[in-house]
């Protein structure tokens, strides 16, 4: 948008004194020779005075262009950055907006906090659900599981299939028990929200409900990026890696299983339930392993959640949401009623 120049009163001065000079009404000026020294110097200031007011025109007229030039570069390095956080990790993409780096550095040792989750009999959902509707259930299922990554400052490596794989502690640490933490919560976070989307899925038809483990280990990787000189990745290499994966194959449905190292960092934090030892696959030693029992405040403080859903029926109860429970008593009677009325009346 170009700018409006404002009325110039100096210019418009210059104009007054030239025509009074020529019209003979300057009363100061007595000596033609004097009158006519002044109406030539009044004449030179107000053309050089002129060509300078253009030249200030042109340069406002130069700074909008550029303005409205700049504005349309950061909408789309905004929009840039929007689509580029859809294929690289949004704290890979920070972190490079933050640091004005083109690449993070190749490789580096880093302790961090690895996730891996995996849906629990996927094959079965997969032979039961059409390919678009199994499409739709995916996308939500991967959207959800993101969001609640972002908003814990993980770093979401990929996806595979079914699993969600995620590390804390690369590009950027808050220390390694922080990272760890962060982590446990995230997943806290994904299984209450998963109650939730069953109970909607369960609503939409979908009777093979969705369960899913989740295995975190804490240890130092390898971490960077990896791939081509075409293609790169950033990710994590290192036997913490597997030993997530290893933990999550252990773990049971809508369950946190975590490793010992990660139970160190993170103990007085949450309850635990401890889960023995054991060989994991591709390891000779025994691993302690330790079950999340929800944060160590839980017992005390925290609002009760209840999700469960079958077919023709789901039930969602957070307490901590709750306003009128007189009512949410009533209704949930009036249930119970029909329903022992309608099993007394069967045969």
């Amino acid at each position: 948008m170009t700018r409006e120049l404002p009325t110039d009163p100096l210019s418009a001065q210059i104009d007054q004194l030239l025509a009074e000079q020529t019209s003979g009404q300057g009363q100061d000026l007595t000596p033609d020779h004097d009158s006519e020294e002044l109406r030539t110097g009044l004449t030179q200031m107000a053309k050089a005075y002129a060509k300078q007011k253009r030249q200030i025109d042109r340069l406002v007229k130069l700074s909008d262009a550029n303005e409205a030039r700049l504005t349309d570069a950061n909408e789309a390095l905004s929009a840039l950055t929007r689509n580029l956080s859809r294929f690289v990790p949004k704290t890979v993409v920070d972190e490079l907006m933050s640091s004005g780096a083109e690449q993070l550095a190749s490789t580096e040792r880093r302790e961090i906090t690895v996730f891996f989750s995996d849906i629990v009999g996927f094959t079965e959902i997969t032979e039961r659900l059409a390919p678009e509707k199994l499409a739709h259930l995916m996308t939500e299922y991967f959207t959800e599981m993101a969001a609640i990554c972002d908003k814990w400052g993980g770093t979401l490596d990929q996806f595979i299939g079914d699993a969600v794989v995620i590390f804390f502690g690369a590009p950027t640490s808050q220390t390694v028990h922080q990272d760890a933490k962060n982590a446990v919560l995230m997943a806290l976070e994904m299984q209450e929200r998963l109650n939730q989307l069953r109970a909607s899925w369960q609503s939409q038809g979908l009777t093979q409900p969705v369960h899913v483990r989740m295995g975190l280990a804490t240890g130092f990787c390898n971490v960077g990026n990896f791939g081509s000189e075409t293609r790169l990745h950033y990710t994590a290499l290192g036997n913490t890696m597997n030993e997530a994966a290893r933990i999550q194959d252990l773990c049971h449905a809508d369950k946190v299983l975590v490793s010992e190292s990660c139970y160190q960092q993170v103990k007085s934090d949450f309850n635990w339930h401890a889960k023995g030892e054991t060989i994991l696959k591709g390891q000779h030693f025994a691993s302690k392993l330790f079950e999340v029992a929800g944060l160590h405040k839980d017992k005390e403080t925290a609002p009760a959640v209840i999700s469960y859903a079958q077919e023709g029926f789901s039930l969602h109860y957070n307490e901590g949401e709750m306003t009128d429970k007189s009512a949410v008593i009533t209704e949930l009677e009036t249930l119970l009623m029909q329903l022992k009325s309608q099993d007394q009346d069967q045969p």
